[in-house]
C-alpha cells in the first residue's frame, strides 16, 4: 500500500516539474526570433603559460610573426601634366623663333676651352645687333627694306612697357631653349687647338651660363649708365660730329692733291679734325669706365653710339627703356646664375 502511495506521488511530481518548464519557456516574446547553435568544445583545453608552472625553466617561443608590414603612407595622388613642358604665348612681331636663334647665337660663341686651357665667350653688345640686324631672324616686320624694318621694330620694341612684356613672356622659355640646346644638340665647339663637333655636358653648360651672365650684367651696367646719364648720348651725338668733319676735312685733301694745290691747310685742318674726335671719344669712355671699370672699351663706345641713335626723336622715353633695359638684364643675369647651380 506504501510503495502504490509512493509511486503516485513521484508521477503527480513529474508532471508539475513539466508543467512548470513549460510555462517558463512559453513567456518569450512572440516577435522574437531566436538562432540555437550547438556549441563545440574547444579542441584544446586552455591553459596558463609555461611560465607559470614552470618558472625561468620555460623555453622562449621565437616563432616569427607570419603578419606582413603594411606600408601606411598613403599612395602619391597622379599628376596628369607633363613635367618639363613651359607653356610660351607667342608675340606677333619678336615670335617665339627669336629665343631658339638667341640660344644658337650664345652657343655659336661659346669656347669650351680655348688656347689657354680657359672657357670664353665672343657674345657682345655689337656682335649681337649684327646677328639679328642683317637677317633678322626670329622678327615678324613687313617691308622689303632693311633699314626701315630695323627702326620700325626698334620703335617697337625699345619701350619700358614691351620690353617687360617680352621678357616676361619668354624668360623661362629662353633658358630652358638655351640649356636644352646646349646638353642636347650637337655642334661644331673650339676645344684647345682642335674643333669637336659634341653635345656641351652639365658642367660646361653651367660654365657657359656664368660667362654669359658675367657679359649681360656689364651691358647692364652700361645701359644703366646711360639711362642716368644724357651726357653720354650727348658726348655720342658729338663724336658723330666731329666724324663727318674728319669726312670733309678728307674731302678737301683729296681735292686739294688731285688739283695739284697745296695741301699744307687742308691736312692741318684734317689734323685737328682726327685729335678732335679722338678727344670727344676719349672723353666719353673715361665717363663710361666710372661705371663699368671692367667693360671693354669697344663695348661702351659702341653702346653710347647705338643710345645716339636710339633717343633722337624721344630722349626722355627712350633714357627710360635704357634704365628698363637695365633691370631685365640685371634679373637675367641672376636666372643665369641660378640654372648654373642647378646644373653641377
Amino acid at each position: 500500500m506504501n510503495r502504490h502511495r509512493t509511486a503516485i506521488i513521484l508521477i503527480v511530481c513529474a508532471l508539475m516539474f513539466t508543467a512548470g518548464a513549460y510555462i517558463l519557456l512559453s513567456k518569450s516574446e512572440p516577435n522574437e526570433s531566436t538562432y540555437r547553435h550547438a556549441v563545440s568544445p574547444p579542441e584544446e583545453t586552455a591553459a596558463a603559460p609555461d611560465w607559470v608552472d614552470q618558472g625561468q625553466n620555460a623555453t622562449p617561443d621565437y616563432t616569427p610573426i607570419d603578419a606582413e608590414a603594411h606600408n601606411a603612407t598613403p599612395t602619391p595622388e597622379q599628376n596628369d601634366k607633363p613635367i618639363g613642358v613651359i607653356e610660351v604665348a607667342e608675340n606677333n612681331i619678336v615670335t617665339f623663333t627669336f629665343v631658339e636663334s638667341l640660344s644658337d647665337y650664345l652657343l655659336n660663341r661659346f669656347t669650351p676651352q680655348d688656347e689657354n686651357g680657359k672657357p670664353a665667350t665672343l657674345a657682345s653688345a655689337k656682335s649681337l645687333n649684327m646677328y639679328f640686324g642683317r637677317e633678322m631672324d626670329g622678327f615678324s616686320i613687313d617691308g622689303d627694306d632693311i633699314f626701315q624694318a630695323r627702326q620700325r621694330l626698334l620703335d617697337y620694341v625699345f619701350t619700358p612697357n614691351i620690353i617687360n612684356m617680352l621678357y616676361g613672356m619668354y624668360k623661362s622659355a629662353f633658358i630652358a631653349q638655351l640649356i636644352d640646346s646646349a646638353t642636347s644638340e650637337e655642334r661644331e665647339y673650339k676645344v684647345g687647338v682642335e674643333t669637336e663637333r659634341r653635345v656641351l655636358d652639365g658642367y660646361e653648360t653651367a660654365v657657359m651660363l656664368k660667362l654669359n651672365a658675367r657679359r649681360i650684367e656689364q651691358t647692364s651696367i652700361i645701359l644703366r649708365a646711360i639711362g642716368s646719364d644724357s651726357k653720354i648720348t650727348e658726348s655720342a651725338g658729338k663724336y658723330l660730329q666731329a666724324q663727318r668733319a674728319v669726312g670733309r676735312a678728307n674731302v678737301q685733301l683729296q681735292n686739294a692733291i688731285a688739283d695739284g694745290k697745296s695741301t699744307s691747310e687742308a691736312s692741318t685742318r684734317l689734323k685737328q679734325a682726327i685729335m678732335q674726335r679722338e678727344q670727344i671719344k676719349s672723353s666719353l669712355i673715361t665717363r663710361m669706365k666710372k661705371t663699368c671699370t671692367g667693360c671693354p672699351d669697344s663695348e661702351l663706345f659702341y653702346l653710347a653710339q647705338w643710345s645716339y641713335r636710339r633717343v633722337l626723336n624721344e630722349p626722355e622715353g627712350k633714357l627710360k627703356a635704357f634704365k628698363t633695359a637695365s633691370e631685365v638684364l640685371d634679373n637675367l643675369a641672376q636666372e643665369f646664375r641660378d640654372a648654373a647651380k642647378d646644373l653641377k
